[in-house]
């Protein structure tokens, strides 16, 4: 178990060692650089004030499909996580005594859908 902990931290920090950190300002800056940085399977980080932005992955034409998809694989995966994300907070607040319901006409009203 100990062996499977150290194995997956291994595995992150490999991941994450080959990501270039940069700024839009550095993206700007390195114009062509950038292919150097994405060719095999090179991934930046984009950042604005220090903060991630954005991800970039490198690809070419035989992997550029299978990419694709993965990448729509994890939108739906962050899809399903905000989905049970708000259940979850649904499920806490509907289950506190002091929660306030609404009556169902009322809420249909309020989002502006007729039912």
């Amino acid at each position: 178990m100990q062996y499977d902990i150290i194995k997956k931290t291994w595995n992150e920090v490999r991941f994450m060692s080959r990501m270039r950190f940069l700024s839009i300002r550095e993206l700007q800056q390195q114009g062509s650089g950038i292919k150097d940085i994405l060719d095999g399977d090179g991934r930046i980080v984009i950042t604005s004030n220090g903060k991630p932005i954005g991800l970039t992955v490198g690809v070419n034409e035989s992997s550029f499909e299978e990419v694709l998809e993965d990448w729509k694989r994890v939108r739906l995966l962050r899809h399903r996580r905000f989905i049970d994300k708000k259940l979850d907070e649904s499920e806490r607040i509907a289950a506190d005594i002091n929660a306030e319901w609404i009556d169902e006409d009322d809420f249909w009203a309020e989002t502006g859908a007729s039912i």
